[in-house]
């Protein structure tokens, strides 16, 4: 974004400006991933009271998904044309509003209204989040204090759990305020801490070389030569990790209450460890795909299928089972080395393009969700649960198959992303 306003590289950063502001993104943050994983932990509670049906559940989140998918496109051109702050601000009334419409019973049409609006506005909220801490924050700290800012997925986890902890279902409504209150608070915040984009200094331009700043890439060199390759491999491998996530973790509440018959207290506990696993997991995959290369996380990605078997396979033994689930949590953050890594498959002038392939891997999941009631119709909740291992295997093989960026990482074979598209290959092993 250009702002003439902004002053020179040095100026008008405190310690003490750029702390509340880290702070304020940090809830926004957790606002943020604490929304987009609600209907997982109300799923179960609104179909034992009849509020519907399992299938009609699994359409609610489609009809996030599909708002996400939409909103990502369109929120980039609004950030820029209005700023991240405004951008911000509005998504989360939006955001508040959206969960405000379900906080008393309603008709299902209703729900499945206020989730499509919901996934617009964590569109809204997260790209002009990442907007803000991409220009605020020079690029030799960025990585780390955006890195964090992802861990907020793993603390609304642990908030989730720790509700159903503390309620044991009997108020599962509490899901549904929380939810609706963060925003108002990230609103707030935001107001009082947070300063317009041209009254601060935007870092960015000025970390690039001048080409690159000349010449900004296009969407259609994504698909020109052996690019074209990486890049759609990049959105299956996307799309089949949120599709085993939807047939796993997105019903996993479900399966322990009803086919389990385990109460709310001890599912709330599960939660909680995943919440722990995810948070543990992203610290060691993140220093490890440092040290010694990102495709060498694709073998701890593909522990996946052996914790997921074991879960659905072995007797409700609690702590055994909380034990698999925690190994389970562990190696799913793997993904969380997917942010640099989908970034350096490219260019430098296509590392935006490269980045945002995550949120195109929407388009394959969209019907996990059907796929699963279908098959929890006609056997169990169980039964479609199992696609899980298959997919995140077959996203662990993807991946492996993908070059590795890091130059000097054990499994690198002179791979170079600024080569011309016709002539990108690895050396053979």
């Amino acid at each position: 974004m250009n702002h003439p306003g902004a002053r020179s590289r040095d100026q008008g950063h405190t310690a003490g400006a750029s702390a509340a502001l880290y702070a304020v993104m940090l809830i926004a943050s957790l606002s943020y991933n604490f929304s987009f994983i609600l209907i997982d932990y109300v799923r179960p509670f609104l179909v034992r009271t009849g509020a519907m049906s399992l299938q009609q559940t699994a359409l609610l989140y489609s009809c996030q998904g599909f708002g996400v998918l939409v909103g990502s496109f369109l929120t980039p051109p609004l950030v820029t044309r209005r700023g991240s702050k405004m951008v911000l601000i509005v998504s989360n009334i939006v955001l508040a509003l959206g969960t405000a419409l379900t906080l008393h019973p309603v008709p299902f049409e209703l729900w499945a209204a206020s989730r499509l609006l919901v996934g617009l506005a964590l569109a809204g909220s997260y790209v002009s989040s990442m907007t803000l801490l991409a220009n605020y924050f020079p690029a030799r700290i960025r990585g780390r204090l955006l890195s964090v800012n992802m861990s907020m997925f793993s603390v609304a986890l642990l908030m989730a759990g720790a509700i159903g902890i503390a309620t044991g279902g009997a108020h599962w409504r509490l899901f549904l305020s929380v939810a609706a209150a963060l925003p108002i608070v990230v609103v707030l915040l935001t107001l009082a801490f947070i300063p317009g984009e041209g009254s601060y200094t935007i870092y960015g331009s000025s970390d690039i070389s001048e080409s690159v700043s000349a010449n900004p890439g296009r969407w259609r060199e994504m698909f020109v030569g052996s690019r074209r390759a990486i890049t759609l491999c990049c959105i299956a491998l996307a799309g089949l990790n949120f599709s085993g996530y939807q047939f796993y973790s997105g019903f996993i509440t479900t399966y322990l209450l009803n086919e389990r018959h385990f109460d709310a207290a001890v599912v709330g506990w599960f939660v909680v460890v995943d919440g722990v696993g995810t948070l543990l997991g992203s610290l060691l995959w993140g220093s490890i795909a440092d040290r010694y290369g990102r495709r060498v996380v694709a073998i701890a990605f593909g522990c996946t299928t052996v914790f997921i078997t074991l879960f659905l396979t072995l007797p409700a033994l609690k702590p055994l089972l909380i034990l698999i689930e925690f190994g389970y949590a562990v190696c799913l953050s793997a993904t969380n080395c997917w942010a640099a890594y989908f970034a350096e498959l490219f260019p430098v002038r296509l590392r935006p393009m490269g980045s945002s392939l995550y949120h195109g891997g929407h388009v394959i999941s969209l019907a996990a969700p059907f796929i699963i009631t279908v098959i929890a119709r006609m056997h169990s909740v169980a039964a479609g649960m199992a696609l899980a291992p298959i997919t995140f295997g077959a996203a662990a093989l993807l991946w492996w198959s993908l070059p590795e960026t890091l130059r000097s990482g054990r499994l690198y074979r002179g791979f170079d992303p600024d080569a011309p598209p016709q002539t990108l290959r690895e050396k053979p092993l």
